[in-house]
């Protein structure tokens, strides 16, 4: 769902409202918001093997650790930050947490993955089937195996090709329970 935080009194149905964009901020988060979707794509990929069990999968097929896991994300210009729970609930639904034992190679996979995808470019679009303000919206990405989608109403780029670099890092941190895994994105754009 996509919202607009105003001052005042809410307009009323059917009244005309202006919205003013920086477009440079807007432009830096697309990127940023993109890569952020892409990034979580391609470290369910990179863990695809992590798991002993069925679990359910992402949009592109690949056990949905990002969805299992995540906590926390959130975006800012060309900078996104995802933070993961690594807990007892998702070591019984089949994850093994020693496949993070090595973060350099997990993100090693991660990064080539990106680079590919960047490399290859592709159509990204919001596409959703009611123009109402409420309605649902989809990220749609044409990836070079297929079209991917994941229900979100923010803010993309056009096309993967305006992307010149992503990257990852990962980090872990022991916490009460379990671990908790920290992705940072940064994008880069022409």
């Amino acid at each position: 769902m996509v919202a607009h935080i105003i001052e005042g009194p809410p307009p009323a149905v059917g009244e005309s409202a202006q919205i003013d964009v920086d477009q440079n901020h807007r432009a830096a988060l697309s990127a940023a918001h993109t890569a952020c979707h892409l990034a979580a794509l391609a470290l369910d990929a990179a863990l695809s093997t992590a798991w002993s069990k069925p679990a359910p999968t992402d949009a592109l097929g690949n056990p949905a650790f990002d969805a299992l896991a995540i906590q926390r994300s959130r975006t800012d210009t060309h900078r996104s930050t995802d933070t993961y729970r690594i807990g007892k609930s998702l070591r019984r639904k089949g994850f093994a947490p020693t496949s993070l034992d090595d973060l350099s190679a997990v993100a090693e996979r991660v990064n080539a993955q990106l680079t590919q995808w960047i490399k290859a470019g592709g159509a990204v679009r919001i596409e959703r089937d009611d123009p109402a303000l409420s309605a649902r919206r989809t990220w749609v990405c044409e990836l070079p195996h297929g079209r991917t989608n994941i229900p979100c109403g923010g803010t993309h780029i056009h096309n993967l090709a305006e992307l010149s670099d992503i990257n990852t890092s990962l980090t872990t941190a022991e916490i009460d329970g379990g671990l908790e895994l920290t992705m940072e994105t940064v994008s880069a754009t022409y």
